[in-house]
């Protein structure tokens, strides 16, 4: 009696902790596709690329639930005055139908010219700033992943804060707005992103 008990408990906690984890999607009614901009660390970022909407990748863990996929954000030193700040994450179309597989473009990267001297507090005064197209690049890489596209973006960081501190750990969320083009041919608009990401993954 005891260990079907014990089977019908564990069935109803896996069904529960399945049925808690939903994507942090809220569906921006004007931009079809798209979610609406939000600045509590929910790791969404979607953007049209030619009126086509995108959205960060996700996993299922074994036991239920997603995981959206976090942005990578790295810093690359360059052989110039300013080293290079880039924030970067897979996507795919945003659609029920497409896979990451089967949309034309695998990723997405920001970079910015940045001191050399760059720190977490530099990223974290952030808050607030715009960073305009004369500057900073926006890069698409293909299926193959071989293959980049490269042209000019805006960003503007809405957010940029402690969010929590964990064994001793800082959280730094970020959210913002961005757009760009590649050429004439590639029109990336109406980009928005709301990450979460722990600080010792950086690299600066």
């Amino acid at each position: 009696m005891k260990t079907i008990l014990f089977k019908i408990i564990a069935c109803i906690l896996i069904l529960y902790l399945s049925g808690c984890y939903k994507r942090n999607f809220f569906p921006d009614p004007d931009d079809p596709g798209l979610s609406l901009l939000t600045s509590h660390g929910f790791n969404i970022g979607t953007v049209y690329i030619n009126g086509v909407p995108y959205i960060n990748t996700y996993s299922k863990p074994l036991f239920g639930g997603i995981i959206n996929t976090v942005p990578t954000v790295t810093k690359a030193s360059a052989n110039s005055t300013y080293d290079t700040l880039s924030i970067s994450w897979p996507i795919e179309i945003n659609d029920s139908i497409s896979t990451q597989f089967s949309s034309p473009y695998q990723s997405i990267a920001l970079l910015m010219p940045v001191p050399k001297t760059f720190t977490q507090n530099d990223f974290l005064a952030m808050n607030g700033q715009r960073f305009s197209s004369n500057t900073n690049t926006v890069i698409l890489k293909t299926q193959n992943y071989n293959d980049t596209l490269s042209g000019l973006s805006n960003i503007y960081f809405v957010k940029v804060s402690v969010d929590t501190i964990e064994f001793s750990t800082r959280h730094l969320a970020f959210s913002g707005l961005f757009n760009g083009n590649i050429g004439d041919s590639i029109l990336i608009t109406k980009g928005r992103f709301d990450f979460e990401i722990d600080e010792s993954s950086l690299n600066f």
